[in-house]
């Protein structure tokens, strides 16, 4: 009996045995599988004779995608809906002179936004684009600033019958707390190098400040001066006409009945209104009703590149969001994260110049200098040419890294300049006491100890310390713009105190060099660096390989967050209006 039941338990686990590696055979061929389905599903599409490129923009364009939210690695947050800027741009210019390319639809319904200068940038690239001869259609449902922009030089506009043209131009407002805070008790203090460094002026003002009123008045024109006078050039419309019309948009839609597609089209402004239909009938007729021959503008640029550059590589590191000192997370830039990036980038082979794609407001000035100084030693000692590429926004800390470089090239539409310094105090002493009951006492072997404590007001000595730390960190900011701009201390005077400058203005004192967006940026780092041909490939701060294949595993090609690499040929025309400042 014990024998036999020996043997019957010894068959079970033999049987249990082959079960148990079935099952793991399944599980490790499934993954198997996954993966192949993964990576041949991330392939682009081969492009065919006479295809149709289709600029599909989802959400916000982006200089550098934002990674997801991830616990220990695991990617549980997803992805935003990002598109990265210089994908679009590079697949324009490549398809413009691509003859299997005979058309660009622009489909700007599903775009939701993207600054003032990444949407001048991708706008440009649209007209050159144009310029090729090949035709261009624009739709969408509605069009605001940014999405008008970029199809005011298509040769056909197309607005959904219940959408509208209406871009409502740039302004500029906030909230303001003095009030609010005087009620509560709590007491803020500003420290700042001058009336225009109005960051936090909200914080001890019930409205705007004059010099505020001021400031962004100048670059809130600039920016819609530039806005207006490029989509009235594109569209073939008078500047004036355009701006009366929007202007006075209630009038011309009251008489239009209501209907914004019809005001459009009378204002000529586009040129059909989608009702059903219209739009396929246009495309079919334009570029043919095989729709096996568009391809998308990012699957486009993914497959036209290979690593083919003969004389070196450029790299190219974005710096988005505000400046934080030490390691970065989702909307800001860590110093330390950049410092890896740009040591990482310099110490790979073939990297023969940097190209910084500034798009910040700055921040913490211990994390801009922290940038600054590897940039200086990457010039002098790795004698490698830094170029800055400013997007949006390169102002305060973004302006303190870009002065450290040999050439900086910014859009019209960019906002630079803000060269200052604020620090603020904010006391709930009072705060505690009225609404509380609580009091903070207790002493200290020094007069410094517990002077920063929020449940304490500011004494006169320690706020001495704020204004004087504030006026050294400014005298510094100044002596440095001076330097590495080759500018006297007088210009720079008359250009800092936390004035904010449009890019236009910027170059016309010497905070800037040229107008461009970055592929110019990249194109000046070639020829500083005597480059014929080169590779262009974005350094950025990797993702954990189990993260990224996970990512993969879970969204395809969605999860795919690192621009492409690229390889150009070195265009001689822009050499002439190139030059390498304060060259160790």
């Amino acid at each position: 009996m014990r024998y036999y039941l020996k043997q019957r338990l010894a068959h079970i686990a033999h049987t249990m045995d082959i079960i148990r590696r079935v099952i793991l055979a399944l599980i490790f061929w499934g993954i198997v599988l996954l993966l192949l389905i993964t990576v041949l599903g991330n392939r682009p599409p081969s492009v065919k004779p006479d295809s149709l490129l289709v600029l599909n923009p989802l959400g916000t364009l982006v200089d550098a995608y934002t990674s997801p939210v991830s616990y220990r690695g695991v990617p549980v947050g997803g992805y935003l809906n990002e598109t990265l800027l210089d994908d679009l741009i590079t697949a324009l210019d490549m398809a413009s002179s691509d003859p299997r390319i005979s058309g660009l639809w622009i489909n700007l319904s599903n775009m939701s936004g993207g600054g003032t200068a990444a949407v001048g940038e991708l706008a440009d690239a649209v007209k050159r684009f144009g310029e090729s001869g090949k035709n261009i259609i624009s739709s969408a449902d509605t069009y605001d600033n940014a999405r008008y922009r970029i199809a005011s030089s298509s040769d056909y506009i197309l607005v959904d019958r219940i959408g509208e043209v209406f871009p409502s131009g740039y302004g500029s407002f906030r909230a303001y707390y003095a009030e609010g805070l005087e009620k509560y008790g709590v007491k803020a203090e500003l420290f700042r190098s001058g009336e225009s460094k109005t960051g936090a002026e909200n914080y001890i003002l019930d409205g705007m400040s004059e010099a505020a009123r001021r400031d962004e008045t100048r670059l809130l024109t600039d920016l819609w001066d530039s806005w207006l006078n490029d989509v009235a050039a594109n569209r073939g419309v008078d500047t004036e006409y355009l701006s009366e019309w929007i202007n006075n948009y209630d009038k011309y839609l009251l008489d239009a009945g209501g209907d914004g597609s019809k005001s459009a089209l009378d204002a000529g402004l586009v040129d059909l209104v989608e009702t059903g239909g219209v739009l396929k009938e246009l495309l079919d007729a334009q570029f043919g009703t095989d729709e096996s021959r568009r391809i998308d503008a990012v699957d486009y640029v993914s497959g036209q590149f290979h690593q083919r550059g003969k004389d070196g590589t450029i790299a190219v590191i974005p710096i988005t969001g505000v400046l934080v000192y030490g390691e970065g997370a989702a909307g800001n830039a860590g110093s330390s994260d950049v410092v890896q990036t740009i040591t990482t980038a310099r110490e790979t082979h073939g990297v023969k110049a940097v190209v910084l794609r500034i798009n910040s407001p700055g921040g913490d000035v211990r994390a801009g200098e922290e940038i600054r100084r590897v940039l200086e030693e990457t010039r002098k000692q790795w004698n490698l040419p830094v170029v800055v590429s400013m997007g949006n926004l390169a102002a305060s800390g973004g302006y303190w890294i870009a002065a450290e470089s040999d050439l900086i090239l910014t859009r019209p539409e960019t906002i630079t300049g803000s060269i200052g310094v604020y620090s603020m105090s904010l006391s709930f002493e009072e705060a505690l006491s009225r609404w509380l009951g609580v009091h903070i006492d207790g002493i200290g072997t020094t007069p410094w100890a517990g002077s920063t404590n929020p449940g304490r007001s500011l004494d006169e000595r320690t706020a001495s310390l704020y204004a004087s730390s504030v006026r050294d960190i400014d005298g510094m900011f100044r002596s440095l713009v001076a330097e590495k701009r080759g500018l006297s201390a007088e210009e720079v005077d008359k250009l800092a105190g936390g004035i904010p400058w449009s890019g236009s203005r910027a170059i016309e004192s010497g905070l800037a060099d040229i107008s461009g967006g970055l592929k110019e940026a990249e194109e000046s780092a070639a020829g500083l660096a005597g480059l014929d041909e080169w590779n262009t490939i974005y350094f950025e701060k990797m993702e954990n390989p189990g993260e990224k294949m996970l990512g993969k595993l879970l969204w395809g090609k969605h999860s795919i967050r690192g621009a492409t690499s690229k390889s150009f040929r070195w265009q001689t025309s822009i050499l002439p209006r190139l030059r390498r400042t304060n060259s160790p």
